[in-house]
């Protein structure tokens, strides 16, 4: 099987370059842009409030399953330990805000420090980047992590901002720019046949 680096790069149109293996020639493979053609234009550019809520109200929809399978993981225990004396817990409210901010905290950093993505934000095509376009650095994903899980409604700031930037990307020098994955070159249909 080829490896993703031997293969050749694709060029704008679409087409890869005919390629040799093992002295023939295989012929030209039609690789389809991933990235969709009403959104090509936006490649890069900041994300506006619509996009960025999808991706939030996905990440919201992930720590909930998380903190809510943290209780019923924590019921199941205790049923095991005494099922004949069971009798169903209930965690004050403050348990489980406390158990989500630590959550959405370690989710959004381990995320925006390691790919610049949550889930959510790969869902809509985003990333998060510092002021250069890399990704974040430990110390400032956790501070930008921090601050979003404890005032999300601050990061709505990017609505009226000219720039598409919230108080946390203007305070941490950070923006969310739509950025699709795009994959290299798919080898040709049986090409990995052919060792």
């Amino acid at each position: 099987m080829a490896d993703v680096t031997d293969l050749p790069e694709m060029p704008e149109g679409g087409e890869a370059p005919d390629q040799e293996t093992s002295g023939r020639r295989v012929p030209k493979a039609h690789v389809p842009d991933p990235i969709p053609t009403a959104a090509r234009g936006f490649q890069g550019l900041r994300a506006g409030v619509v996009t960025r809520t999808i991706a939030g109200a996905v990440d919201y929809a992930v720590i909930t399953t998380v903190t809510v399978g943290t209780w019923v993981s924590y019921v199941v225990v205790l049923f095991l330990i005494k099922p004949i004396d069971f009798t169903l817990p209930t965690w004050p409210l403050w348990v489980f805000l406390v158990l989500g901010y630590s959550y959405m905290t370690l989710y959004l950093w381990t995320g925006w420090a390691w790919t610049g993505r949550t889930f959510g934000a790969r869902l809509m095509g985003l990333r998060v980047v510092d002021h250069r376009g890399n990704r974040l650095h430990w110390t400032v994903a956790l501070l930008r992590a921090a601050f979003c899980a404890l005032v999300p409604l601050l990061l709505w700031w990017c609505a009226i901002s000219r720039e598409n930037r919230s108080i946390p990307d203007v305070l941490l020098r950070t923006s969310v720019i739509h950025d699709w994955p795009v994959r290299a070159a798919v080898p040709a249909v049986g090409e990995h046949l052919d060792a």
